[in-house]
C-alpha cells in the first residue's frame, strides 16, 4: 500500500476515535441528569407518601374534635330537655340529639376508613422508601462508573491529539486539505476498493482505476465520492485454479508471431 494511504487510514482511525470519544464526554454528563432525575423521581413518590400520611392524620385529628364538638351539643341539648315545659320543645330537642348521634356515627365511620387508607399508604410508604434506598445506591454508582469513564475519555483523548498531530504533519498538503473536505462533508475519506467496487459508495470502478488502486503506486480519489481508494489485498477473493484477483486483472502479455 501506498505510504501516504497508510498514513491516512491511521488518521482516520485516529478521528473516528476522537470523535467517538468527543459524542461519549458529551453524553455523559446528560447521562448522569437523567441518572438524578429518575432519582428524583423516587425521592418525589416517598414524599407524596409521607403527606398523604400526614393529610390523613390532620383529617382524623379534625374529626376527632368534630366529634368532640358534636358531643357537646349532645349534653347541652340533654341538660335543656330537663327544663323545657312542652312536648314540642322536648322533641325537637330529642330531634337535635338523634342528628348530632348520626353524625358522629358518620364521622367514625370516615375516621375508621382513614385508618385502613393510612394502613395501606405507611405499607406503600414503606415499600417506596426500600426503593428509594435502593436506587440512591445504584445512582451512586453509576455517577461514580459515568465520571470515571468521562475522566479515562478525556485522558485517551490527549494521548490521541499528539498521534494525530504528527500524523498530519507527515502527510501531503495537498493531500491532508483533501481528506478534512471529504471527511467533513461524508463523514469518512478513505474507501476500500474491492471487486472493482467503491464500497464507501458502492460504484463501479473503471478496470483501469481498480487495477491503478492495486499496484498502489500512486494516491487515487474514487470518481464518484471522492474519497481516497485503497486495496487491502487480504480481501481479495481467490481465483478458481490457483491463481489470485490482481493476477487475473493484469493485462495479458502478448504472445510474438511465429516467423
Amino acid at each position: 500500500m501506498h505510504p501516504e494511504l497508510q498514513k491516512l487510514l491511521q488518521l482516520e482511525e485516529i478521528d473516528r476515535e476522537i470523535a467517538r470519544l468527543r459524542t461519549e464526554v458529551a453524553a455523559l454528563p446528560r447521562r448522569v441528569t437523567e441518572i438524578e432525575t429518575r432519582l428524583a423521581g423516587v425521592h418525589e413518590a416517598v414524599e407524596r407518601g409521607r403527606k398523604a400520611l400526614k393529610d390523613i392524620e390532620a383529617a382524623r385529628r379534625k374529626r376527632e374534635v368534630d366529634i368532640q364538638s358534636l358531643q357537646q351539643k349532645i349534653t347541652k341539648y340533654r341538660d335543656q330537655m330537663l327544663a323545657v315545659k312542652t312536648n314540642q320543645e322536648y322533641k325537637a330537642l330529642g330531634s337535635e340529639i338523634n342528628f348530632a348521634e348520626q353524625e358522629i356515627r358518620l364521622i367514625e365511620d370516615r375516621i375508621l376508613d382513614g385508618m385502613l387508607e393510612a394502613e395501606q399508604r405507611e405499607h406503600e410508604l414503606k415499600a417506596a422508601e426500600a426503593e428509594q434506598k435502593k436506587q440512591q445506591a445504584q445512582v451512586e454508582k453509576e455517577k461514580l462508573q459515568a465520571r470515571a469513564r468521562m475522566e479515562e475519555d478525556q485522558k485517551r483523548l490527549e494521548e490521541l491529539a499528539p498521534q494525530r498531530e504528527t500524523l498530519r504533519k507527515e502527510i501531503t498538503p495537498e493531500h491532508l486539505r483533501h481528506y478534512d473536505q471529504v471527511l467533513k462533508l461524508r463523514g469518512s475519506a478513505m474507501a476500500e476498493a474491492r471487486d472493482r467496487t467503491c464500497l464507501a459508495c458502492h460504484v463501479q470502478l473503471r478496470p483501469q482505476v481498480f487495477l491503478d488502486v492495486m499496484h498502489s503506486e500512486e494516491v487515487i480519489f474514487c470518481d464518484s465520492c471522492s474519497r481516497f481508494l485503497y486495496f487491502d489485498s487480504a480481501n481479495a477473493p481467490a481465483e478458481p485454479g490457483g491463481g489470485n484477483r490482481k493476477e487475473s486483472l493484469e493485462p495479458a502479455a502478448e504472445t510474438p508471431e511465429p516467423s
